[in-house]
């Protein structure tokens, strides 16, 4: 029986001196599952969150590793995202956050039985991750439009790498609680738009 997610993400900090502070150390590191580990770590500040003001490089760096999944490449990043080393206490605290997170979200899986493992390796989702990673990537002013989908690329990710198709629904539930917020926000936005619009009529 094979290693859950959460102890391959907690070795990387318990290697020490050893450890690999670059995503394509991890990758390198992580064997067949360094693609959806990397994509896992680099959701992860945003469903704390622990690491503000990277959404723009880290959702680019999840839309590059989804986009080579679909093509059937291997995992890499270019040097400039790949290789450039996190500080300990920030690698520390995003791995061991992993870590608890990743543990929480075994509770929801199918416990090891691998249920639905025909639905958890598609190109489908991982062009579902992509897109949640250029929404990610995308400067957009409402609250929580990181988290959200942070939360679906971690249960899809997760899911990949654990053949889990019960996680898989858990992403998709994730995405479209991503529709219904963004939806929301772009309702209240047109409304007060419509509003500032007849309030100015009327004073004109």
């Amino acid at each position: 029986m094979r290693e859950p997610l959460s102890t391959i993400l907690k070795k990387l900090v318990d290697g020490g001196g050893d450890t690999p502070r670059t995503l394509n150390g991890i990758l390198g590191n992580a064997g067949k599952y360094g693609v959806d580990l990397v994509i896992i770590v680099l959701a992860l500040p945003f469903c704390l969150p622990i690491l503000p003001g990277v959404s723009a490089p880290f959702g680019m760096a999840i839309i590059i590793l989804a986009f080579r999944q679909i093509i059937h490449r291997p995992g890499r990043l270019p040097k400039f995202i790949g290789d450039r080393e996190f500080a300990p206490d920030t690698f520390e605290k995003i791995i061991k956050g992993g870590v608890r997170i990743l543990d929480r979200i075994e509770r929801f899986s199918s416990r090891g039985q691998r249920r639905l493992p025909q639905l958890a390796n598609t190109r489908f989702n991982a062009f579902l991750i992509l897109l949640m990673g250029v929404v990610m990537a995308l400067p957009i002013p409402f609250p929580a439009t990181n988290t959200f989908p942070a939360w679906a690329i971690v249960f899809l990710a997760t899911a990949q790498a654990e053949e889990d198709g019960v996680l898989v629904l858990w992403g998709y539930a994730a995405i479209f609680i991503t529709i219904g917020w963004f939806w929301f926000w772009w309702k209240m936005m047109w409304l007060l738009m419509t509003e500032s619009y007849e309030y100015l009529k009327g004073i004109f």
